[in-house]
């Protein structure tokens, strides 16, 4: 087994920052036990967004924030940084918001050209930031103030409930995972789009695989250097640009823990992507084939190491075990990850 994959695990360091009073470092705790979203900036600036408002950790305590405090919904399901100036976007299920410099500044449909204040993904493009919204994408130019929406009727959107967004810090392009219309590329231009729907045409099974995308309901999705990773309740897709690769639970190639992903998200050297599911969090090397998942004993008590190595399995017990299997988010900071759950929030040190 890879040290990297390995150490992540076996040397964990483990904070279960959650509402119980697990980790004595922590005051206050955060808001809310179920993590939609998760933005490492530096080991003393870690952002999250909860069920019941956001929340940042400067390395001993935590800030909370909720609609008193300027959030225009307490439901926080993405952030996103814009690293030119390093201000903050939190998507919520009341509109758009931006941290900028220790204040909120709210964008609903009411007080700006926002399509829908449900909000689930948002992404930095610049000059642009990306909306997804339950209707549609929003686009909002950050050198002019004004918005544009894209939906069925000007862009290759079948469905239009906008389900993820982000951003290629290589390329600085914008992907998106649309509910019921796949995959969509902004091009250059900001204006039109590659779309990638699923081949088969088919809505309950893939009929071939690594044709293209897995389904047309997408749910997240990773960019890094020209490469995506995407996820549905139905598996994992994986594209370079050129080559399509997709894996279910059934595939004999495939160490996926379940076909139900929630998140997506690739490290910052491109070598692993880490995919977020309703039976715990997995890591997977493609130019290896290994996949290693780490979860609940199903047995009891501490956690179980999950490993798929080569076309081979095998299982390790661990004496710990994670805040939940249910994985809403996560992301990377140097050699660890944070892993947001419907349970609490844990992080992973990558020993390399």
């Amino acid at each position: 087994m890879n040290p990297s994959f390995r150490g992540c695990i076996l040397s964990l360091l483990f904070c279960f920052l959650s509402n119980s009073g697990l980790a004595a470092l922590v005051s206050p705790s955060i808001p809310n036990r179920t993590v939609f979203a998760i933005k490492c900036l530096t080991e003393n600036s870690v952002w999250i967004g909860t069920e019941a408002g956001a929340a940042h950790f400067d390395g001993r305590a935590w800030t909370v924030y909720r609609p008193e405090d300027g959030l225009p919904h307490k439901v926080i399901t993405s952030i996103a940084l814009d690293p030119q100036d390093q201000s903050l976007w939190f998507g919520t299920f009341g509109g758009v918001v931006r941290y900028r410099e220790g204040k909120f500044e709210a964008f609903t449909v009411q007080n700006s050209g926002l399509v829908n204040n449900v909000v689930y993904g948002v992404t930095v493009a610049r000059p642009y930031v990306w909306i997804a919204t339950t209707n549609g994408l929003s686009r909002y130019s950050l050198e002019s103030g004004q918005w544009k929406t894209f939906n069925d009727e000007n862009s290759p959107m079948v469905e239009v409930w906008g389900y993820a967004a982000t951003t290629d810090s290589f390329t600085g392009d914008p992907w998106f995972a649309i509910w019921g219309s796949g995959v969509l590329h902004a091009k250059k231009d900001g204006e039109t789009f590659d779309s990638y729907q699923d081949p088969d045409e088919i809505f309950d099974v893939d009929v071939v695989r690594n044709d293209g995308i897995l389904h047309e309901i997408q749910a997240t999705i990773s960019a890094r250097n020209g490469i995506i990773y995407s996820g549905s309740y139905f598996g994992l897709t994986r594209f370079d640009g050129k080559s399509w690769n997709t894996w279910t639970v059934k595939d004999p190639d495939s160490g996926l823990p379940s076909d139900f992903i929630n998140v997506v998200k690739i490290s910052p050297d491109g070598s692993l992507c880490a995919i977020g599911t309703d039976k715990g969090l997995c890591l997977f090397n493609f130019e290896k084939n290994r996949w290693v998942t780490y979860r609940k004993s199903p047995g009891g008590a501490g956690g179980e190491l999950r490993i798929f190595d080569q076309g081979m399995w095998r299982s390790e017990a661990l004496a710990q075990a994670p805040a939940g299997d249910f994985i809403w988010s996560v992301d990377f900071l140097g050699d660890t990850m944070w892993v947001g759950t419907s349970s609490g929030l844990y992080t992973c040190r990558i020993i390399r």
